[in-house]
């Protein structure tokens, strides 16, 4: 169940269903944006599939637009693909900005290995959640302990599905929208 006034849900997804993730929080994200709603927060593209030796994720930060190479230097030999923490806090940053600037909706296609040791994205979706900003991230199953545990207030969870996730981003920030109109009636 998500807080009223914190709206935060999560899409656990299983083995092999990462790649649908991106997609569907990819399209949801390219949606709501061309709706002239402001995000922040970030999507993953993969130029290059992960068992090829030339690993080629990127992030598209939400907030500017931007596409951001996040996989460790080809150049440089590791097993799969593997991604530079540093280049994942400077990203964070960004997402963190478009907050302090007043997104609408805060997206996220991983809780991961980062967020969970206390880096990356964690410190951003907290900060949304304490605006008020709903937030939507994608979780593997194998972190779905570690992201009950940081979401101990509570979450929607939602289906693997395009038109659910749409449809509770419309919703979270209709009910946004509403909070804000009835605290400023409130005011006068």
């Amino acid at each position: 169940m998500s807080d009223p006034f914190a709206p935060l849900a999560a899409m656990i997804y299983g083995t092999g269903q990462g790649p649908e993730m991106d997609r569907i929080l990819e399209s949801v994200a390219h949606d709501l944006a061309a709706g002239g709603l402001r995000l922040a927060g970030a999507v993953q593209h993969t130029a290059h599939p992960a068992s090829s030796p030339r690993c080629g994720m990127v992030l598209e930060d939400l907030g500017t637009g931007g596409i951001h190479a996040i996989a460790v230097d080809p150049a440089i030999e590791v097993q799969g693909c593997r991604m530079e923490p540093e280049k994942i806090e400077a990203l964070a940053m960004l997402a963190g900005e478009a907050i302090e600037r007043g997104s609408d909706l805060f997206l996220l296609n991983r809780f991961g290995k980062n967020e969970i040791a206390g880096r990356g994205y964690r410190e951003v979706i907290s900060e949304a959640v304490s605006r008020g900003v709903p937030v939507l991230v994608g979780v593997s199953a194998a972190n779905a302990a570690k992201w009950e545990t940081f979401a101990n207030m509570g979450y929607e969870r939602l289906e693997i599905d395009r038109e659910a996730a749409r449809a509770w981003c419309r919703k979270a920030i209709e009910a946004r929208q509403r909070r804000e109109q009835q605290a400023c009636l409130l005011k006068s």
